[in-house]
């Protein structure tokens, strides 16, 4: 992304997560049930955090900005962000749990 960047094009990001990481372990979990691969708790939380703190301290590389909260059937965006602009805010929480909250 930063030689795109420096190259002057358009960086253009949808992220699609879930604000909650035990709802990643529960469907996991029911992929294994259903003939897929096990991955460990330890290692779903750590990417659940690492990758949004990732896309936090990158977010000045990225123009224009969706995340999304895949939990429900419905998806809903969760925060959005233009040229490093933030229309949401995300607040998270000892326990692990995300709440977003309008800026």
């Amino acid at each position: 992304m930063q030689e795109a960047r420096a190259n002057q094009f358009e960086i253009i990001m949808f992220y699609v997560g879930l604000g909650d990481p035990n709802l990643n372990i529960e469907r996991v979990a029911i992929g294994v049930h259903n003939g897929g691969h096990h991955i460990p708790s330890e290692d779903i939380l750590h990417r659940h955090y690492s990758s949004m703190h990732n896309l936090l301290q990158h977010l000045d590389l990225v123009n224009y900005l969706l995340v999304i909260d895949n939990s429900a059937l419905n998806s809903e965006v969760v925060l959005e962000a233009n040229n490093g602009e933030l229309k949401f805010k995300i607040l998270i929480y000892p326990n692990g749990h995300c709440v977003f909250a309008a800026d």
